[in-house]
């Protein structure tokens, strides 16, 4: 028996169901802690123009180090639906968060070469 799981988003505002393309991650900090939420495309807009003013005041805090660089943002996030959603397609067990493993991501590079 096949099994598919489908992963599906919601405003953390308004809770309005959203496809992937319509996931916007929005990431800030405040204080010290780190806050992650995943909004509609006007949500995420009025979020970002509340803080306008504020961004616009401050200043930049320091880089932190990092031991190691890590790719981060929509890009990442996009490729990543893109091959969870093809090794569903292909009956591949993947999870829906976290590290896709490498022998997956090596498949679809594979299927999607020229």
């Amino acid at each position: 028996m096949a099994r598919r799981e489908i992963t599906q988003y919601f405003d953390d505002i308004d809770g309005t169901p959203l496809t992937d393309d319509q996931v916007h991650t929005v990431r800030f900090s405040v204080d010290g802690s780190d806050y992650i939420m995943d909004l509609s495309e006007d949500n995420a807009t009025r979020f970002l123009e509340l803080l306008a003013p504020y961004v616009k005041a401050a200043q930049p805090a320091p880089a932190a180090r990092k031991s190691r660089t890590r790719a981060t943002g929509g890009a990442k996030r996009l490729n990543s639906r893109r091959i969870r959603q093809w090794a569903q397609e292909q009956n591949i067990e993947v999870s829906d968060r976290g590290t896709i493993p490498k022998h997956i991501i090596e498949a679809y590079n594979e299927a999607h070469s020229s």
